[in-house]
């Protein structure tokens, strides 16, 4: 009953949609409840989405669905999970996403009723065009033909709490850009003058925020789930995510010159197509089969087929408005030596060139594999010997902005900058020379420093107000730069500083790590709701009689016949002891320990960055 009503559901939210636009377009109907409609859409696509997962939480195995992708002794945060953690699902994810966004701009006040009517219908027209791909090719509502009592179980890398939840923070981001989009896109139907400007800063930092939040959850599932010890690894989908959120970022940094009569409009367009644009391309890559990846969906070529069409009619529409329609007013900028705009305008012709390597790097595999029926792979060493050196000096533009200003040549506190510039290099120096000297190191620590210290610099320096809501709110985009120095430190430090050792133990065997004395003291087995664990505990001595036990190993699922690996991390604010437990060998175990420094850096910088993001919401 929960299959026929979330199809049915979702087949009334498909034709509201396009009864709209027939009655825009075609009939010409005046009096209609437009928003009534629209609303109507979004509820009907979310009772979809909420039928398929009381399917999942029920354990409905008549859905073909669920049984391909659940199992009634699965926990019921895991049942949930199921909804998304599969093809069909994860595209009804989408779609509902997508409805949400419309739903709550339907709501947007002051703002002309014309211009987001128009923004709506084309937010309807993206609605039906990935509901007939879920209704034709990915249908989450098809019925068993035969009775079925159990289900084959979802994915075990996806049963995990952070995993549960990565996806839609993710989509909320990913699928927020198709707001910016239409927006931007009515506008220049519309000839706004810069209305528009202002509602597309808002939503592109509500959909940017979530995408960080979501990518976030997803680097840090990998480091302690996937079990190798790494945060990021250059993955072709976690690459797909990078590229938008990249991209984003280059558009809130343009969104932010609209000062007076200064806007590049054509260039906020531009950003605003490419990044939906890049959202829709990485959904084509991610469930078309011709990535490989621990995050990809399905390998049916006629879905991804299918999904490249709605790239291309996306694409090709927003890039058409963007070139026939010249936005009504004109606007200058005053791009000087050295001032505030010529510093983001250039950061943004580096973030976009940084994005499109990395694009590049991604799909050269699969121009190479279609070509010469060859698979290569492009890996780290590509991306950090190209994408590293394009956002350095946007990372230094980053560090000398507060100090500039929006109307002239003028530096702010410059001596105070250069003195504290100077002092902060001799110390990183002499630092790396203390440890081990890596040219990557210094620089990457240096950067993140420098960035941090000018922002701390900028706010102490460059306003004086009361300690309000207010304060917190001007001095937000120095809070963000300080985020971002000190996600650099942390990915800096973990990169090139980390060390890594190996040992064969037996059950009460001690060793020693960098004056860490731990003890190995037992291996462990135990049966779980749904898997059975085999974990193996250390003791580690942390002096002034501090003991703490942190443990490492593996998972069996019975239903998939899968084993995983859990990682045991001792997190500690300037490193991780990272544990990974091998294979018993000659009553021995083999067990890799690494030494992440500052990895927790990350999680913090970003954290910031979120942060951020939801007060820059806030602000008017």
């Amino acid at each position: 009953m929960s299959s026929l009503i979330g199809f049915l559901s979702l087949v009334f939210a498909i034709g509201i949609n396009f009864y709209l636009l027939i009655s825009k377009y075609i009939f010409k109907f005046k009096n209609l409840p437009f928003y009534l409609f629209i609303r109507l859409s979004s509820l009907l696509t979310l009772l979809s989405f909420f039928a398929l997962m009381y399917a999942y939480i029920v354990s409905d195995f008549s859905n073909y669905n669920v049984f391909q992708n659940s199992h009634s002794n699965k926990p019921l945060i895991y049942k949930i999970a199921g909804t998304w953690g599969n093809h069909e699902g994860s595209m009804l994810l989408w779609m509902t996403v997508l409805s949400i966004y419309s739903f709550f701009f339907s709501f947007t006040k002051n703002i002309e009723d014309s211009f987001k009517r128009s923004t709506l219908l084309i937010q309807a027209f993206i609605h039906i065009m990935f509901g007939l791909f879920v209704v034709l090719t990915s249908n989450p509502f098809l019925v068993n033909s035969i009775f079925v009592e159990e289900g084959l179980g979802l994915n075990p890398i996806l049963q995990d709490p952070g995993l549960a939840v990565h996806p839609p923070i993710l989509y909320a981001g990913y699928v927020g850009y198709s707001i910016v989009f239409s927006i931007s896109i009515a506008g220049l139907f519309q000839n706004r003058d810069d209305e528009w400007l202002h509602v597309a800063k808002k939503w592109s930092l509500i959909s940017w925020t979530f995408l960080t939040g979501g990518i976030a959850l997803g680097s840090y599932w990998a480091y302690y789930e996937l079990g190798w010890g790494g945060w990021w690894f250059w993955d072709p989908v976690e690459n797909v995510s990078l590229m938008p959120w990249i991209a984003g970022l280059a558009l809130v940094h343009s969104l932010m010159m609209i000062r007076g009569e200064q806007a590049l409009i054509r260039w906020i367009v531009f950003l605003s197509i490419l990044c939906f644009s890049l959202s829709v391309f990485g959904t084509f890559l991610v469930r078309s089969g011709i990535l490989t990846s621990v995050h990809s969906f399905a390998a049916d070529s006629s879905r991804g087929i299918f999904i490249l069409l709605i790239f291309f009619i996306i694409t090709g529409f927003g890039f058409l408005v963007f070139l026939l329609k010249e936005p009504k007013k004109s606007y200058s900028l005053k791009l000087l030596l050295i001032n505030k705009a010529s510093a983001l305008v250039i950061n943004n012709i580096l973030m976009v060139i940084a994005t499109l390597t990395i694009l590049l790097g991604t799909i050269y595999p699969i121009i190479i594999e279609v070509l010469n029926n060859k698979r290569i792979s492009v890996g780290g060493p590509y991306f950090n010997s190209t994408v590293i050196p394009i956002m350095i000096p946007g990372f230094l533009l980053m560090s000398v902005a507060p100090i500039l200003s929006w109307q002239t040549n003028k530096i702010k506190n410059s001596k105070l900058y250069v003195l504290a510039f100077i002092f902060l290099s001799v110390a990183v120096l002499i630092q790396s020379f203390y440890l081990t000297f890596n040219t990557w190191g210094f620089i990457g620590i240096l950067i993140g420093s420098w960035i941090i210290l000018a922002s701390i610099i900028a706010i102490f320096f460059s306003y004086k107000t009361k300690l309000n809501i207010k304060f917190f709110q001007i001095i937000n985009p120095h809070v963000a730069h300080i985020g971002v120095g000190i996600a650099i430190i942390g990915i800096t430090c973990s990169s090139v500083l980390k060390s890594e050792f190996e040992f064969n133990l037996n059950e009460g065997d001690k060793f020693e790590i960098y004056d860490t004395k731990i003890l190995f003291k037992k291996i462990e087995t135990k049966n779980e709701i749904n898997f059975q664990s085999l974990r193996a505990k250390f003791l580690f001595d942390l002096g002034n009689k501090e003991i703490k036990e942190i443990q490492a190993g593996k998972n069996y699922y019975p239903v998939s016949k899968m084993i995983t690996s859990e990682a045991g991390i001792l997190h500690q604010w300037y490193r991780d002891i990272y544990f990974i437990l091998g294979d018993q060998k000659n009553d021995q175990w083999f067990v890799k320990v690494l030494i992440n420094p500052f990895v927790s850096f990350i999680w913090l910088g970003v954290l910031i960055m979120i942060y951020s993001g939801l007060i820059a919401v806030t602000r008017r």
